[in-house]
């Protein structure tokens, strides 16, 4: 693990990637500007629509396959 990079240093108030208005991305994926859900569901359709809403954007970023 000496090859691994460190993106804090510690401080008492944590660490921030990017600001607001910045495009971000992981696992070499196309940066994204920050996603918005919509949950207001009350069936098992639209729990469903929100769940695969979710996972788009979590793909979109890189963080899952």
């Amino acid at each position: 693990m000496a090859d691994v990079q460190v993106l804090g240093n510690g401080a008492p108030d944590g660490t921030t990637f990017g600001r607001s208005d910045d495009k971000l991305s992981f696992y070499g994926a196309t940066p994204v500007v920050k996603a918005t859900l919509t949950t207001a569901g009350t069936d098992i359709a639209t729990l469903i629509l929100e769940v695969t809403d979710i996972r788009a954007k979590l793909v979109a970023l890189g963080l899952v396959a």
